[in-house]
């Protein structure tokens, strides 16, 4: 298989199983932890928002969801597997003209790409929140704290996740992120 189509494939897989982890474990905590508004039809209304936004982001390589959130809340998301943030990474904060990479830098850039994917989600998910509900900092951090608790009580698990989120918050997810 060529390898810039098995990087992307790569690449996607993360971007499911992220889904998967983050939007599970965030649909539990606003039905654990939030008041009683956050019912299985407002959780599926901020999904839908999030897709619209990863949308948005999605259409232009002006701007990363990373660079975005912080833009519009004030809040840097990093990761700890690395030690750099966005700001040093050109597909995170730079108009990239993709079009112009060679095959060994394009699968050089998605290979770290794949680390961002779940901070992406997350500040795609706090974004939409951000706009739709006026979340703030101390909201955000919260729940961001919470979806972190939760990934932890089912170990990551993404099947466990995806089966709670069900029971839990009466979310069923359905992928329309990615490729």
């Amino acid at each position: 298989m060529d390898v810039l189509k098995r990087v992307n494939r790569e690449l996607d897989q993360e971007m499911r199983k992220q889904v998967d982890l983050i939007y599970s474990a965030a649909a539990i905590a606003f039905a654990r932890y939030w008041d009683k508004g956050w019912g299985p039809e407002r959780i599926r209304r901020i999904f839908d928002k999030t897709l619209e936004t990863w949308n948005e982001c999605g259409a232009t390589n002006q701007i990363s969801m990373i660079q975005m959130l912080e833009n519009e809340s004030g809040i840097e998301l990093r990761i700890p597997e690395t030690d750099k943030g966005w700001r040093e990474l050109a597909y995170l904060n730079a108009k990239i003209n993709v079009g112009r990479m060679s095959k060994a830098q394009m699968v050089y850039m998605r290979q770290r790409q794949k680390k961002w994917i779940g901070a992406m989600l997350m500040a795609c998910l706090f974004l939409s929140l951000h706009r739709k509900y006026g979340f703030g900092k101390d909201r955000l951090v919260r729940l961001m704290g919470q979806i972190y608790e939760i990934e932890t009580e089912y170990n990551f698990d993404r099947k466990k996740l995806v089966a709670a989120c069900r029971t839990e918050a009466g979310v069923n997810l359905q992928h329309k992120f990615g490729g």
